[in-house]
């Protein structure tokens, strides 16, 4: 596991190094045949491999492998070359082989990195937007939130219950829906800044509530499942999963919670 992560982490590099070693050697050896201004047609490659996907990028390395392997053969039958000029010209195809096949991998790497880039700010918006119109924690802010409330009900010897919902028996298409408007309604009936409403599993809501008994806890039980009966229909309220386990003096999260 450590070579896998130390390979991948000088992947980046090493291929970085061996693109502009393999364009220096180029220029050195075609300096002489070829006028600097048709040197840009390296940074056209470039741009062409970085502004694109990464299928793009892999189409244009096949389509300059193919055509240059083309470009020289009718070059060399054409003009007749000895086999010294065609050996210095498959060296030098070798090496740009080489330059494309790295300047493919690093827009591989570059395309990877926009695409996790663009996949984390996506979840980021999308769980502040959770948090911030519903009123749900995330998993790891629940969990934190929640050890500092048992452990101040432990020392005040109060009793309490978590209460959870889980959804995962809905359809595919409703779960995601269904999951945002029970997280709301779970937040407005628990009492405001006193209870807290956390997303505990994929599809699975919880609410601690604190210094409870049973008849407490039956209460907010019963004031969230009229709210959902007013929005959900009978047969996705059957499939809503209940669950209720007392906290009676623990300081850590009972097994079964954070699932």
């Amino acid at each position: 596991m450590q070579r896998t992560t130390s390979w991948g982490q000088m992947k980046m590099p090493v291929v970085s190094i061996v693109w502009l070693s393999s364009l220096v050697v180029l220029i050195m050896g075609t300096y002489n045949e070829i006028p600097i201004a048709a040197y840009s047609v390296f940074a056209v490659i470039a741009l062409l491999f970085f502004i694109g996907s990464d299928r793009l990028a892999f189409l244009f390395y096949v389509v300059l492998t193919v055509g240059t392997v083309f470009a020289l053969l009718v070059v060399a039958f054409r003009d007749n070359w000895s086999p010294l000029t065609q050996g210095l010209a498959m060296g030098l195809h070798f090496l740009l082989l080489v330059h494309l096949f790295a300047l493919y991998s690093l827009s591989k790497y570059v395309y990877e990195f926009r695409s996790e880039n663009y996949f984390l700010k996506e979840r980021i918006l999308h769980l502040e937007g959770f948090i911030s119109e519903e009123g749900v924690l995330p998993r790891l802010e629940f969990e934190k939130q929640a050890s500092f409330i048992l452990a101040t009900m432990a020392r005040r010897k109060e009793t309490g219950y978590f209460v959870q919902i889980d959804l995962s028996e809905l359809p595919r298409m409703t779960k995601r829906t269904a999951l945002l408007t029970a997280g709301s309604i779970l937040h407005t009936e628990s009492r405001m800044h006193f209870d807290i409403v956390g997303k505990t599993g994929e599809f699975k809501l919880t609410i601690l509530l604190q210094n409870t008994d049973a008849e407490g806890m039956a209460i907010v039980k019963g004031r969230i499942e009229e709210r959902l009966k007013e929005t959900f229909h009978e047969n996705v309220l059957e499939k809503m999963k209940w669950s209720a386990t007392q906290i009676e003096g623990q300081t850590a999260l009972p097994e079964g919670v954070l699932t």
